[in-house]
């Protein structure tokens, strides 16, 4: 499975649920065809430029770093086992590496770290009134090709600029 990519102080950490197929089998985040993480980033200005999925291993240069819930599984959110999240591990890594701000790319993700075990319907996207230690959290549509039903970029785009506003203030 693929590794994290953490490091101390980051602006945000991207946390899914796990990792799809493509990503699983070609070693990257982010990887499948009809994924829009990437393009995304860098129209909502995350990134000054587009990345591809062979650059998420040197993302953190952009203040960006990037996770998953689910470490054992990869899949859709449909195929992953509730009892594979590892929802202490997370919390463990976020309070260590303490970004600003956490990104869930998946409502089941954010589900199952604010403990509402996968029931998505309890979370709504955007700023969330908890904090997972001292970062805020925020609930983003989900890339994936398989989850355009639900794909608005305005989240992301609201995301950027409160980290930007975040970043501005504290200089």
């Amino acid at each position: 499975m693929l590794k994290d990519v953490l490091t101390e102080n980051l602006d945000i950490v991207f946390c899914g649920t796990a990792k799809g197929k493509a990503s699983a089998l070609k070693g990257y985040y982010y990887a499948g065809p009809g994924n829009k993480f990437y393009g995304i980033l860098h129209s909502a200005n995350f990134t000054p430029k587009r990345l591809l999925p062979t650059d998420c291993y040197s993302i953190n240069q952009y203040g960006i770093g990037l996770t998953d819930l689910v470490h054992e599984e990869y899949g859709n959110d449909n195929e992953i086992n509730n009892d594979s999240y590892q929802v202490d591990v997370f919390i463990k890594k976020m309070q260590q590496y303490k970004p600003k701000f956490i990104g869930f790319t998946s409502k089941a993700a954010a589900s199952f770290a604010l403990g509402f075990k996968g029931v998505t319907s309890l979370v709504d996207y955007g700023l969330q009134s908890r904090t997972i230690g001292e970062s805020k959290v925020f609930v983003l549509p989900s890339t994936s090709g398989s989850a355009r039903r639900f794909w608005d970029e305005t989240y992301w785009l609201e995301l950027e600029k409160l980290i930007h506003q975040s970043a501005t203030a504290k200089a």
